[in-house]
Parts: structure tokens; C-alpha cells; sequence
């Protein structure tokens, strides 16, 4: 599978967050298909799109990452969460874990982080 028909979605409230995200992803030629910044507005993009990766943010206003994964998993069963998060605090981590996530992508990120945990998943994907 190439990566164009890979479909992504950026759920995050950091403009500069989406930013890189976007480039690094799209320098390798993803199909980023939208970005929201927060968790309702993520959760309703994601039931239009129907990304194969959903790129969610732990921490956002309203409604947080946590929060509509569940929702995510129950509804679009096949999509790949991966978690964008600064924090390491195994709380967190063991809640998305449980939740059904497929992976981290820790802040700071550098491009080949990024790279490599949506390459994973992408693998899963074929």
C-alpha cells in the first residue's frame, strides 16, 4: 500500500503540533484528510473521513483525547489511534493502552519519531 492511500487525521489543539505533524507526514506522502482541534470537533471528522490512522492528542480543551477514544475504538473499530503526548505519566499511558491504542508519539517529537510509530501502524494496515 502507498502511502497516499493511507488517510490520516490530526487531532490536536496546538496549531504548531498539527503543523509538523502535517508536513512530516506529508513530505512522505500521506494523505492527511483533516485536522481538528479538539476532541468533539476530532470525533465527528473522524465519522465523516473514516481515517485509517487517527493522530489524538491526549490533553485538549472540552473534550480531551481520553476522553473520545472509546468512542473512536466503538465506532470505527478498524481505524489506528495513535496517542500525541508530552506526558510520560504511566497513568495516562496505561488508560490509552487499555482503551485500545496502537502506539505514542512523545513530545518532543522529531520527524523520524513520527515517521517510524505511523510506519508501524501502517503495517498493520496492509
Amino acid at each position: 500500500m502507498l502511502n497516499k492511500n493511507v488517510s490520516i487525521l490530526l487531532i490536536d489543539d496546538n496549531d504548531i503540533t498539527r503543523e509538523v505533524l502535517r508536513v512530516v507526514l506529508r513530505s512522505e506522502g500521506y494523505n492527511v484528510v483533516g485536522e481538528a482541534t479538539d476532541g468533539g470537533t476530532g470525533l465527528d471528522m473522524a465519522l465523516k473521513l473514516r481515517p485509517n490512522i487517527i493522530l489524538l492528542d491526549v490533553v485538549m480543551p472540552k473534550i480531551s483525547g481520553l476522553e473520545i477514544l472509546p468512542k473512536i475504538k466503538e465506532m470505527l473499530p478498524e481505524a489506528m489511534v495513535l496517542m500525541v503526548t508530552a506526558s510520560k505519566d504511566s497513568e495516562t499511558v496505561s488508560e490509552a493502552v487499555k482503551a485500545g491504542i496502537h502506539g505514542f508519539i512523545l513530545k518532543p517529537f522529531n520527524a523520524q519519531k513520527i515517521l517510524d510509530t505511523v510506519e508501524g501502524v501502517v503495517a498493520k494496515i496492509k
